[in-house]
């Protein structure tokens, strides 16, 4: 396995956590196989594939994945290699209704912020998420 191949399915599985994040869900695996398999109709995917994906040890089949980026709201090509906008042109910055309590803003606010600043912004979501799923 060459590093470039490492580094290109750690990324993927940096951008699937972020994806996850932005859907609402967290990022475990038995969560990823849980939504997949119940909402991809006929497409199912074990919890042990769930997991492969989440710390990059392997990429979903095209299939898969563009089921995925549509389950999750966002691009297949910015799910696989980060090209190109997060979300698909339909569910644009733009497209988002000001009535989400500045949802759009807060979006495009998060899409123009670095890597390493999108990743505090995501950890922080993380703990916050999963400190609110524990106390409900």
């Amino acid at each position: 396995m060459t590093s470039d191949n490492r580094k290109l399915r750690l990324d993927f599985a940096r951008r699937l956590i972020e994806a996850l994040i932005f859907a609402g869900l967290d990022d475990r695996p038995t969560t990823l196989a849980r939504h997949f398999n119940t909402n991809s109709y006929g497409m199912v995917i074990t919890m042990h594939g769930a997991r492969r994906w989440l710390i990059g040890d392997s990429f979903p089949t095209q299939s898969h994945l563009n089921a995925l980026a549509s389950l999750l709201g966002v691009s297949s090509a910015w799910l696989l290699l980060g090209q190109g906008p997060m979300l698909e042109e339909a569910v644009s910055v733009d497209a988002v209704p000001a009535s989400n309590n500045n949802l759009g803003e807060v979006l495009g606010i998060f899409q123009s912020l670095k890597d390493s600043e999108r990743q505090l912004v995501l950890n922080l979501m993380m703990t916050l998420n999963r400190s609110h799923s524990h106390s409900t």
